[in-house]
């Protein structure tokens, strides 16, 4: 068996499942730096990084930063990645990768802070009772 010729494509790493697995992993792993929440800071990171033919996540850099704790969980978040082998008959195989990575501040309920109160009361007292008492209240409390 010799070399593989010239003209036939390499193998490369990839990601097990594709790009839409590479997303869910991404949004099921972030964590919102907290400093950025704070500051309430929303944005994109710019990453790239390599991958050798075992799969594995090298020379990670930023190329654009969002500052606020957000580069170093992008940082920490492509180290987690893990590629299939490429399987290549003894060529060393680099791929080179990008990936924006968004920070939105979540989204918190609407509430709009309405009460809505009514009372229940019974004015008429009791046949059987000479006294006369105040009649009975209830309240009840509804918040959206």
């Amino acid at each position: 068996m010799g070399k593989p010729r010239k003209d036939q494509p390499l193998n490369q790493p990839y990601y097990k499942g594709g790009q839409e697995a590479l997303k869910q992993f991404v949004k099921a792993n972030l964590r919102y730096p907290k400093e950025a929440e704070e500051q309430k800071v929303e944005g994109e990171v710019e990453v790239a990084y390599d991958v050798d033919d075992r799969g594995t996540v090298k020379n990670v850099r930023i190329l654009s930063s969002l500052g606020y704790g957000c580069d170093e969980e992008v940082i920490r978040l492509v180290n987690l990645l893990k590629y299939e082998k490429a399987y290549n008959k003894g060529r060393n195989v680099t791929l080179h990768r990008k990936l924006k990575v968004d920070f939105k501040l979540p989204k918190k309920k609407a509430t709009t802070g309405q009460q809505i109160n009514y009372q229940m009361v019974s004015s008429k007292p009791k046949k059987e009772e000479p006294k006369k008492e105040a009649p009975q209240t209830i309240t009840y409390t509804i918040k959206f």
